[in-house]
């Protein structure tokens, strides 16, 4: 008859000898933005996050940076506009399409650099909802860190007018610090906030919105529009115009720490 095979004993008595299995990295969190919205600050975000995450791991690799995934689509429907007319359906659609493919392009993380376009957020798919870092929790986040102070809101007609801020269950804590200007320094506000989109930051723009500011006894202004960021960008570079509270700036400071926690999930 043949023979038995041999049984090796186990090193460790009870566990058989077999391969080891190899250690598995969880791979590494990456970026998209759904940009677009207006291009200007959606690229301006995509360096500063470039910019921020080169300052904080430096003098490593750039391979170390994030991978960063940017969708910026010029032609997505005008926020406010979609908003006064009370036809979201495309825009929502729209959003919730690139979204997903950000997601299926590799994004664990979404920002949608639109402040207007969160109106959107609750009418998304839950898993879609669950990859979005919210640009209105960064403000919060910001009017947090800022401690004392009032802040002037600069943003769009149609953010105010859907009341996106004051709908959060964060509103209440900061409500007395935010001042929210009425209808004649909206309309100002929503004009020179869509200047940024078509022309560069200068001196005298960026000094619009510090009078502003001080026109209503405030230290500074809360970005409650992506296309402040562009005056964040320029006041870092030339000095002067208002304090900003700028959200973008802050989930690019802070994106190093979500990714990193992310990947130890």
């Amino acid at each position: 008859m043949p023979a038995h095979p041999v049984v090796k004993e186990p090193a460790v008595p009870g566990v058989f000898e077999g391969p080891a299995h190899p250690v598995v990295k969880a791979a590494p969190a990456v970026l998209g933005i759904l940009g677009g919205m207006g291009p200007l600050a959606s690229a301006a975000f995509l360096q500063t996050v470039y910019e921020v995450a080169v300052e904080q791991v430096a003098p490593a690799a750039e391979q170390q940076l994030p991978r960063c995934l940017l969708d910026s689509d010029p032609a997505m429907p005008d926020r406010t506009e979609a908003i006064l007319s009370g036809r979201t359906e495309e825009l929502t659609r729209l959003v919730s399409d690139r979204i997903e493919a950000l997601v299926r392009l590799g994004a664990t993380r979404v920002v949608m650099t639109c402040v207007t376009a969160h109106h959107l957020v609750d009418r998304l798919a839950p898993d879609l909802r669950d990859r979005l870092i919210s640009v209105v929790d960064a403000v919060f986040a910001e009017l947090d860190v800022a401690g004392e102070g009032r802040f002037l809101m600069l943003a769009t007609t149609g953010t105010r007018k859907v009341r996106t801020f004051e709908r959060s269950p964060h509103w209440a804590a900061v409500a007395d610090r935010v001042v929210l200007p009425p209808p004649d320094a909206q309309d100002e506000i929503h004009y020179l906030l869509y200047r940024l989109k078509r022309e560069p930051v200068s001196a005298a723009l960026a000094q619009r919105f510090q009078r502003l500011a001080d026109r209503f006894d405030c230290q500074g202004v809360v970005a409650g529009c992506t296309e402040m960021h562009l005056v964040t960008r320029w006041a870092r570079t030339h000095g002067g115009g208002p304090v900003v509270l700028d959200p973008l700036l802050g989930i690019a400071t802070g994106l190093r720490k979500l990714t990193d926690d992310e990947e130890t999930d």
